[in-house]
């Protein structure tokens, strides 16, 4: 008993001593715990708080980075504008000035054989980046011819806008019209970007001729300008005709053989016939040029083959000409049949 007594008083006295030694790590680990419980809270709700920021900055930086793609496009399609509406200035008069339009109008008109009586060019009406600049014209000539050359002249690269138009037969000259019509041209007052390929530009087709001109004769209506729309280069005369004291000439265009007197068309310049003997014509012409218009005497001489006679007709070759259906021809210059 004694011994046993003895025993359990050991053992307690190592517990005793083990508790002592255990202690001061169960206070540590009990104030931990304790400093634990009390900052937990607040480092939780800090740690809260940083992830809100976090996330906050992420949806920043998401905002940011969709804005800067926006901005980006924005940009580009700017920069597309700015092209845009430089090409769309310099299509105003497709890199042109005012004397090259002018040019134009007279080139195209000659080539028609029309006569511009009036090309007036106002003044320039300024809007921002370009100007406007008023044009007055009139022009005279055949039908057809005016209604090409207007449908050419129109139909170029460069911006046109017309206005008020009017087109009326000429007193006293049968088959010719006069056109009046006002027309805005532009031009850019800064510079101008020029397209970086000219093949985007609408391609210029001629005006075909039309086929009916409303100001002739119903049994006329069908155009046959005869030689007053073909150059004098491709003419040459092959004959004259003589009655009395009346010249004609033979005149050959296109394998067609006309027969002109004086005072015919013939030449797209309104060239007018003033002259004929038995081995030339003689031509005066008007053409606009420089702002100004010019007058020349042109002849188309006798071509005749070496070994060949040129055709002389006297007064019984006229008569003999009558009576044979294949040699009758008209008194305007229209083609002989056969």
């Amino acid at each position: 008993m004694k011994l046993q007594a003895h025993l359990d008083r050991a053992a307690l006295l190592g517990q005793s001593v083990r508790a002592k030694r255990m202690a001061p790590v169960l206070l540590a680990v009990c104030l931990f715990a304790l400093g634990c419980a009390i900052r937990l809270p607040a480092a939780l709700q800090q740690m809260d708080q940083e992830q809100a920021k976090s996330q906050a900055l992420d949806e920043q930086q998401s905002a940011l980075n969709g804005e800067r793609a926006t901005l980006d496009s924005l940009r580009a399609s700017v920069a597309g504008a700015e092209q845009r509406l430089q090409v769309a200035l310099w299509n105003m008069a497709a890199g042109q000035d005012m004397s090259d339009l002018v040019d134009h109008i007279s080139a195209l008109g000659r080539a028609h054989g029309l006569l511009i009586e009036l090309l007036r060019v106002q003044e320039a009406q300024p809007h921002g980046e370009y100007q406007q600049v008023p044009l007055e014209l009139r022009v005279k000539g055949e039908y057809a011819g005016v209604r090409q050359w207007l449908l050419e002249w129109l139909g170029q690269a460069r911006l046109l806008r017309t206005g008020d138009m009017s087109l009326e037969p000429v007193a006293g000259q049968p088959g010719m019209v006069q056109l009046r019509l006002q027309v805005d041209a532009f031009q850019a007052t800064v510079p101008t970007l020029q397209p970086q390929t000219l093949a985007q530009l609408p391609a210029s087709v001629p005006a075909a001729a039309p086929q009916v001109d409303p100001f002739r004769p119903q049994q006329d209506r069908l155009p046959d300008r005869g030689l007053a729309s073909v150059p004098l280069s491709q003419v040459r005369m092959v004959g004259s005709l003589s009655r009395a004291q009346a010249n004609e000439a033979l005149l050959m265009a296109a394998g067609k053989v006309h027969r002109v007197r004086l005072g015919d068309r013939v030449g797209r310049d309104q060239g007018v016939v003033t002259h004929i003997d038995s081995v030339q014509v003689e031509i005066r012409e008007h053409w606009f040029m420089d702002g100004a218009w010019h007058e020349r005497v042109a002849f188309i001489s006798m071509a005749t083959p070496v070994g060949k006679e040129a055709l002389v007709l006297d007064e019984q070759d006229m008569e003999m000409a009558i009576g044979n259906p294949a040699a009758a021809v008209d008194g305007n210059g229209g083609p002989l049949p056969g």
